[in-house]
């Protein structure tokens, strides 16, 4: 039987394979919200965090792992920094001790680094037209992951699509002020609702 875990711990360099935690997130209707992403593995040698992030848009904190939808990936996994210095930092909901790198498809994971390409944790070499074909070797900061988070469901990417930076709408960017703002806003807003959340449950547990 797997032995599943609530948590609510913040997500740092710390976390487990199999760790789900929250993103905050807006749908393409503007509403605010949270996807779950699953943390895999650190890549050897340092180079990143590898996380995977589901398409499924949440309003309400799932009760049970049961409840996390991992049926369909927003985009292709990723690599990032796990370092929270724009946002607040984001909880650990779910953690999973009997996870498996398979369940992800680990062996299927590609990511390109300038003339390599790394397959499942093996590298090998690879043209330039290859290459463009898969994820770059980005390291994602933590609040930029929120702006890739929220391009899918507005149309800019699909879930088999590498970011592209000239692609998404100016007012949309990493870089434009204004989309900075709202991004640390939702991010600011997300965390006081978990919050919330937690005294709720733990004002709800019978006192010993």
């Amino acid at each position: 039987m797997t032995r599943q875990q609530n948590s609510m711990k913040p997500l740092s360099s710390k976390a487990k394979p199999g760790d789900l935690f929250y993103v905050p997130a807006k749908n393409k209707e503007g509403k605010t919200g949270f996807v779950i992403g699953r943390y895999i593995e650190l890549i050897p040698t340092n180079v990143g965090h590898l996380i995977e992030v589901f398409a499924r848009f949440y309003t309400e904190h799932p009760q049970s792992i049961s409840e996390v939808d991992k049926s369909q990936r927003l985009f292709r996994p990723i690599k990032c920094s796990l370092r929270f210095a724009e946002i607040p930092r984001w909880k650990v909901l779910f953690s999973d001790p009997d996870y498996d790198k398979s369940q992800s498809d680990y062996d299927s994971i590609a990511i390109a680094f300038d003339t390599k390409l790394w397959i499942g944790g093996k590298s090998r070499s690879a043209i330039k037209d290859e290459l463009r074909e898969f994820e770059d070797s980005t390291c994602w900061r933590m609040h930029h992951i929120v702006f890739r988070v929220n391009a899918n469901p507005a149309g800019i990417f699909g879930p088999n699509d590498w970011y592209d930076y000239h692609r998404v709408p100016k007012g949309q960017r990493v870089d434009d002020p204004a989309a900075k703002e709202e991004v640390l806003a939702l991010a600011e807003a997300m965390d006081a609702r978990f919050k919330g959340w937690a005294e709720e449950e733990k004002a709800s547990k019978p006192r010993k």
